[in-house]
């Protein structure tokens, strides 16, 4: 069931990213609100940072990345149902959907700022 959640991500964000600008994809009954699903999607990132880098923690050895994925749709209170089908519409609108992902890009980076270390101010005297 977890891979199968992953392999309907991946294919939502293909078939959005090949899709034409008129869409026949129905609104959903119950859509996640834009500002939720843009910090959901921060978390699947980030998740996605944690789990495919080369220096993965020990602790996260015997986590999937499936589990972490589940622990993101927890935390939101969201089926894994609503999420997918959300996914399949905000991308089905390429235009709005870049636009989503250029505003989780910022929130990434002002993130990766506050804990990047700060340069050294070279304040040696010649």
């Amino acid at each position: 069931m977890k891979q199968i959640i992953v392999i309907l991500l991946f294919a939502a964000i293909m078939s959005g990213l090949s899709s034409c600008y008129n869409t026949t994809v129905p609104k959903p009954d119950k859509l996640i609100p834009k500002d939720k699903f843009v910090k959901m999607m921060i978390d699947v990132y980030l998740i996605q940072g944690i789990t495919i880098g080369p220096d993965t923690s020990m602790h996260l050895k015997n986590v999937t990345q499936t589990d972490l994925y589940f622990s993101v749709l927890n935390k939101y209170s969201v089926a894994d149902s609503v999420f997918i089908r959300s996914l399949i519409y905000y991308s089905s609108f390429p235009r709005e959907f870049e636009k989503i992902h250029v505003e989780i890009m910022n929130s990434l980076n002002e993130s990766e700022l506050q804990f990047k270390p700060k340069e050294k101010l070279n304040t040696e005297t010649k």
